[in-house]
């Protein structure tokens, strides 16, 4: 059986992210997809064009999709306004996120920016989720966003103990969300030098959920 849309256009985008939305409910699996595609895409959108000016263009188109729910421009916008039009999605919560990342992309270094985004995007998770909205779940939205733009750094942060604070903060949470748990997995994967192994990856994972209560 094939992937669905959501599924092979995350997975191109973030294999760890994409792994660790197999443990979301069948219902909410889509949209977080989605939602993190969105949030690649607008992160790739800032650190990948070298002119400061491009950066911007491209988080705006996002921002004049959103804004006139306007269609047909890509599957992935398209999808995210069906949401919006569902009430799936709020229109005015997205914009403020899209708008964080539109402030990234003026930025000269981004790197605080990008994690302040994905903080928000995992924040507005839990709120989809009907999860409490908890300090230690952002802290975890904004060290993932390492794995979404530079991977390499978070090894390195982890290495030299920049995060002990961070860490230990984390490995408290208690969520039962699988997403949740599943993304502080990557995080320890990280500090145990193990997250660059794909091949074990979706093992490691899936017997984290089976024995980690």
């Amino acid at each position: 059986m094939g992937l669905r849309v959501e599924q092979a256009e995350l997975k191109s985008l973030n294999y760890p992210l994409y792994l660790c939305t197999s443990f979301v409910s069948p219902s909410n699996q889509g949209l977080l997809q989605d939602l993190l595609s969105l949030s690649c895409n607008l992160t790739n959108a800032v650190i990948q064009p070298s002119e400061q000016m491009l950066k911007a263009i491209r988080v705006q188109w996002w921002i004049d999709c959103i804004t006139e729910l306007q269609k047909k421009n890509s599957p992935l916008s398209d999808r995210i306004i069906s949401y919006i039009c569902d009430g799936r999605l709020d229109k005015g919560k997205i914009l403020s996120i899209i708008g964080k990342f539109q402030k990234a992309s003026f930025a000269d270094s981004s790197d605080e920016y990008l994690k302040s985004c994905w903080g928000s995007i995992f924040d507005y998770y839990c709120v989809l989720s009907n999860q409490d909205r908890l300090e230690s779940i952002n802290l975890l939205g904004s060290l993932i966003s390492y794995i979404a733009f530079n991977p390499e750094k978070l090894e390195k942060l982890i290495k030299n103990r920049e995060l002990y604070r961070e860490m230990n903060v984390i490995k408290l949470i208690k969520s039962q969300d699988g997403f949740i748990k599943s993304c502080v997995y990557l995080l320890v994967l990280t500090e145990q030098n193990k997250l660059k192994d794909f091949k074990f990856l979706p093992f490691r994972l899936f017997f984290n959920m089976l024995l980690k209560k």
